[in-house]
């Protein structure tokens, strides 16, 4: 089965999807100076959300039911699984939890695309 994973930005919109996220729960680097210019792809963003108990938790809860959500698809035999993750600007907290969900899937062998399609706009 293959899954599709988003990014995106609400303020921009939100995508069609299978699982629709909303990830505006957790700290927000962009209110951070040193981090508002980079993105959920550098790890210093990842750090500083995982560097909160709570997030940390919340994303292992996430990244547990969405797996499961993929088996099970997988048992119901659908080709594709689309996920959408969306925060307010799309650069920031749905691209870190975004990576961490296709890591997840790749580890677990499923084939993977991975957009994130608000990560220069945010």
């Amino acid at each position: 089965m293959r899954i599709e994973i988003t990014s995106f930005g609400r303020n921009y919109g939100v995508p069609e999807a299978d699982v629709l996220l909303d990830v505006r729960c957790l700290e927000n680097p962009f209110w951070v100076p040193e981090l508002k210019e980079k993105c959920g792809l550098d790890a210093e963003v990842q750090d500083y959300i995982l560097g909160f108990p709570e997030c940390r938790e919340y994303i292992g809860r996430l990244t547990e039911l969405m797996s499961l959500q993929a088996k099970m698809a997988m048992r119901r035999g659908l080709s594709c699984l689309r996920i959408a993750v969306g925060c307010t600007g799309g650069r920031h907290r749905s691209v870190t939890v975004a990576e961490l969900l296709a890591r997840r899937f790749r580890e677990e062998n499923y084939e993977i695309t991975l957009t994130h399609r608000d990560i220069e706009r945010g």
